[in-house]
């Protein structure tokens, strides 16, 4: 295609040309569709004179118009929210792909599923939104913003993935509004709440399920250790290893495996490959609904009832700040991103943080 300094404009608006090697025209339309420029050739001479060459462009216009048009209404709704799932299935987590898949089918499905994505309004999915936040819905329920934002972001990815494809199409995720919110739960515990905790979670009864709380106590999130693979952990370096596409930051996780975790690991039953901690639902891991039922019954035992169990995270901070850790020797426990730039440290913050759960425990495990 000619650089745009070559074409010459003739007397038809968005119609130019320009000279072959046999001195010929080569007709170029240049035009816009919903604000996305495109510019085709047309034709050239002798089979083509310049008033042909604008019909040719006045009707290419039409049917790219149409194309368009039908591409956006051959698809409902529904058929774009699974290919959007699909197309980021391969980078995010099984719990990503699970709970956004659990979420459209739980509340929007019926609503807007068997739609054209060109017929949905945005107050149709605002009055969606603001029925489960003020819990005029089936369950009467009052939805937390935090769950209603999941809603949100279903309906915003989809419609990027049909703006991804070429569709000229408004994203009305965009026009969405959520009532601002403060998700930071503040909570406190007395050392000897922290003692009985660990002393609850490390004589558990059920080796799984002791083994999946002693390895949270390592400050580890709830679905980072839920998804965990056998093939994570190198046992002969005592370390494992969380890919970046199921952690929080993106980056992988390198820790230690502390002889706590180790022992607890080992009594549990250590395998070659597949998912540490077996579930029976679609995701072949132990699920979030699970974990929740024993986390209720460790805290009933531990007498920390108000306690959530993402403030295990909270607490080994705590605890480090106490025992006079500096916050970046506490945030190598919390997290370690493994980049190339980072890579160099990346020994020493494992040695750090071993040292510091070390600490912990000696403190804290009986």
């Amino acid at each position: 295609m000619a650089s745009d300094w070559e074409l010459i404009p003739t007397k038809y608006e968005g119609l130019y040309y320009r000279k072959n090697q046999r001195n010929k025209k080569v007709f170029i339309a240049r035009f816009k569709i919903d604000g996305k420029a495109y510019k085709r050739k047309v034709g050239s001479e002798p089979s083509m004179n310049t008033m042909m060459a604008n019909e040719a462009r006045l009707k290419l216009i039409s049917e790219m118009k149409s194309d368009i048009e039908d591409v956006i209404l051959e698809k409902t709704f529904d058929e774009y929210f699974e290919e959007y799932l699909e197309s980021w299935r391969a980078t995010h987590s099984e719990s990503w792909w699970y709970n956004t898949n659990l979420n459209y089918n739980r509340y929007l499905k019926d609503a807007v599923g068997d739609m054209l994505p060109s017929q949905i309004r945005s107050f149709y999915i605002q009055k969606i939104m603001n029925n489960m936040l003020l819990g005029e819905n089936d369950k009467h329920k009052k939805y937390k913003p935090s769950t209603v934002k999941h809603v949100k972001n279903a309906v915003t990815g989809t419609f990027d993935h049909i703006i991804k494809q070429g569709i000229n199409i408004r994203n009305i995720g965009r026009d969405l509004t959520i009532p601002s919110y403060d998700n930071k739960v503040y909570f406190s515990i007395s050392d000897d709440q922290a003692k009985k905790l660990f002393d609850v979670i490390l004589s558990y009864d059920d080796p799984k399920w002791r083994a999946y709380f002693v390895w949270l106590l390592h400050g580890r999130r709830k679905m980072e250790v839920a998804e965990a693979r056998w093939e994570w952990l190198h046992m002969h370096n005592m370390e494992y290893v969380i890919p970046g596409k199921y952690t929080k930051s993106g980056k992988d996780i390198i820790a230690p495996i502390t002889n706590l975790l180790k022992d607890a690991l080992e009594r549990y039953g250590i395998r070659e490959e597949g998912f540490v901690f077996v579930g029976n639902g679609q995701t072949g891991h132990i699920s979030s609904t699970g974990i929740d039922f024993q986390w209720r019954n460790i805290r009933a035992l531990a007498g920390v009832p108000k306690m959530r169990l993402h403030d295990i995270r909270h607490l080994i901070g705590y605890i480090g700040v106490n025992s006079g850790y500096s916050l970046e020797q506490i945030g190598a426990v919390l997290s370690h991103g493994s980049t190339e730039t980072t890579k160099r440290y990346s020994n020493m913050k494992r040695d750090t943080a071993r040292d510091v759960l070390g600490n912990m425990f000696d403190m804290y495990v009986k």
